[in-house]
């Protein structure tokens, strides 16, 4: 077999390699996708201080809502609302990077998950009573310790922290609105626009 032919043969086989690895991309199936968006629901209940709202001074809703947009203000703050938006987020994160996707729900399995859950749900009863109490992650035992600074400062996990509402947990420019806030802020768009209620309302 000539040279020339032994080239063309090789170069066909990594065509036909490379044209099947492009034809499997990484997939990220619905399993994964469902305990990633529980693991961010709890990690980060910020549907709780909308429905805060709705059970600290309901007289003053009527005054400033109708019948209809309470209803549909206390369907949107419910969980199940909370949650079908997020796996919409999900759903992106997956679908655009499944493989960094991956790594980031392994985090949250090895214990930054339930973690973040504990430090969400301190953090959000603290702004519920309007107590400035700190949580300190060196009361966690080690192991919960290094997932806990892995998932805070590991650059890959960059998306993750977003996606959860944590953002980034170093210095930031005080004139940016923080993770939170954006989601925050994003939430009361989305309730606003779909029951009519004025933006001034969330303000």
């Amino acid at each position: 077999m000539s040279r020339v032919r032994l080239r063309l043969l090789l170069a066909a086989g990594l065509l036909a390699s490379a044209g099947t690895a492009a034809a499997a991309p990484a997939t990220v199936d619905a399993v994964a996708r469902e305990r990633m968006t529980e693991y961010l629901v709890d990690m980060f209940p910020i549907h709780r201080i909308f429905a805060q709202l709705m059970e600290k001074d309901p007289k003053a809703l009527e005054t400033e809502l109708d019948g209809k947009q309470r209803a549909c203000f206390s369907q949107q703050v419910a969980r199940p609302a909370f949650v079908a938006r997020k796996r919409r987020a999900v759903d992106a994160y997956a679908d655009q990077a499944p493989d960094e996707f991956q790594a980031a729900l392994k985090l949250l399995d090895e214990g930054a998950g339930d973690t973040m859950k504990e430090l969400g749900g301190f953090s959000i009863d603290n702004a519920l009573a309007g107590e400035g109490q700190g949580f300190d992650p060196s009361s966690m035992p080690p192991d919960r310790l290094v997932s806990f600074m892995t998932f805070a400062y590991g650059s890959q996990y960059r998306r993750l922290r977003e996606l959860s509402g944590y953002g980034e947990f170093t210095d930031q420019d005080e004139d940016q609105p923080s993770a939170s806030d954006a989601q925050l802020a994003a939430m009361a768009t989305e309730i606003s626009d779909a029951c009519g209620i004025p933006p001034k309302f969330f303000e």
